[in-house]
Order: structure tokens, then C-alpha cells, then sequence
């Protein structure tokens, strides 16, 4: 009878454990459900603003959908689909031209959440935007400096690359997508930072071309290599 019911208390420990974790995934919003709600928010703000409704207006809807997103990402912080509802808070007031509000947004999210994966290519885009790097180079080195989420730190150092390059520092540009590669070379950030590092090195203007061989409509082939100092026209095409 005894040992009865000591199964029965494990058995019932391990109910309760299992329904707090799926009461736990229930709670957590799934990215899908972030997408049909921005579709929903992206469809009224642009009814708004095409029936002349103003960017400043107090009325205007991204407020409202805003708060809703940034309420999923505070019910379960740390998640894909919570990481995508921050990170697209942050997008859409970008986008009404609320950069203040946006940073002051962006500014709530820890260091090591994965939202930042995203966010550190959406402040890029708001630094080009408003033809200003400010916040971008404040914000970015300093979650770099604590965070050791080499995902995230591999994103954070391509978008810095990428700034560095759109203003032709292309040494400070090459080192961001070395530290990319270094941080996370299999991650996706690191892939992107990979391929901008090879044209940055490789396919830049005044630089050799990269020698290659290709099958001509003949059926011969033909290779760069055989056109040394030479003059060469190259023109790429495709069809469908």
C-alpha cells in the first residue's frame, strides 16, 4: 500500500508538472499569430494614412497595435513569437515616422533577447531613414557589450558592417563581418556577413575579377583565365 502510494504522488507530480508546461506553451504567442495580427495592424494603418489620416495624429492606429504586440511580448518574453511581436512594435512606429517612441521601445529589451536579432537590422533601417546613425552606433555596441549570444552577437556585428560600408569604411566594415563570422558562422547573420565580407574582399570596383568557366552556346567552353590582359566585356542574363 505503501509503495501505492508513493506512485501515486510521483504520478501526480508528474501531471502537474506536465500541465504548468503546457499551460506555459499556451501562453507563449506563436510567430503565425504575430503575423496575422501585423497583417491586421499594416491593413488599418494603411487605411488610415490613405484616407489622409496624418503620420502625428493622435488617432492614429499604430498606437493601439503597438501595445497589443508589446503586450505579447511581455506575457512571454524571450520566445520566437514574442521576440517577432517586439521587434515589429519597434518596425511599425519606425515606419509612422515615431523614431523616439521606437527607441524608447527598443531600449526595454535585454540584451540577450533574441528580438535583438531582428531589431539591430530594423535600427539600421532607422538610421537610414532618418539620415542619422546616432542612436544606431549608441544602441548596438552597447547591447554588443553585454550580450553573449553569439547569435546575437553575430547580427549586431553584420548590421554594423553594413552601416560602416553605406558610409565607405570599408577596413571598420571588413573587421564587423570578420567578428560576425567569428561570433556565429552557421547562424544566419553570419552566412549574410560571410557573402558581404567575400564581395567587400573579392568584387569590389578597380579589383581583379574572380576567374571562372562557362559552357558558350556552342557548346564549347570557354574561361576568363584565356582572357588575360585583354579587354572584356562581360554581360549577365538570364531567362525565364
Amino acid at each position: 500500500m505503501l509503495r501505492f502510494m508513493k506512485k501515486l504522488r510521483c504520478l501526480g507530480s508528474f501531471a502537474f508538472l506536465l500541465s504548468a508546461a503546457l499551460v506555459a506553451n499556451a501562453q507563449q504567442p506563436a510567430a503565425s499569430d504575430v503575423e496575422t495580427l501585423l497583417g491586421r495592424a499594416r491593413e488599418e494603418i494603411r487605411g488610415f494614412e490613405k484616407a489622409g489620416g496624418r503620420k502625428d495624429a493622435p488617432d492614429h492606429p499604430v498606437g493601439k497595435w503597438v501595445q497589443t504586440l508589446w503586450a505579447l511580448y511581455d506575457q512571454s518574453p524571450r520566445s520566437p513569437g514574442a521576440a517577432k511581436a517586439a521587434s515589429e512594435a519597434v518596425h511599425l512606429l519606425i515606419h509612422a515616422d515615431r523614431f523616439q517612441e521606437a527607441y524608447q521601445r527598443a531600449d526595454r529589451v535585454p540584451c540577450d533577447d533574441p528580438a535583438w536579432e531582428r531589431l539591430s537590422e530594423i535600427l539600421m533601417e532607422a538610421a537610414s531613414l532618418q539620415k542619422d546613425s546616432t542612436y544606431f552606433f549608441h544602441k548596438l555596441p552597447s547591447v554588443l557589450s553585454s550580450s553573449t549570444d553569439a547569435t546575437i552577437r553575430a547580427a549586431i556585428h553584420w548590421n554594423l558592417g553594413r552601416v560602416w560600408l553605406s558610409q565607405h569604411e570599408e577596413q571598420k566594415a571588413k573587421a564587423a563581418f570578420e567578428a560576425a563570422i567569428e561570433s556565429a558562422a552557421d547562424s544566419a547573420p553570419g552566412r549574410q556577413a560571410e557573402k558581404q565580407l567575400h564581395e567587400l574582399l573579392h568584387l569590389g570596383p578597380g579589383q581583379p575579377a574572380p576567374l571562372f568557366s562557362a559552357t558558350a552556346m556552342d557548346r564549347s567552353r570557354i574561361s576568363l583565365a584565356d582572357y588575360l590582359g585583354k579587354p572584356v566585356v562581360i554581360v549577365f542574363w538570364s531567362s525565364t
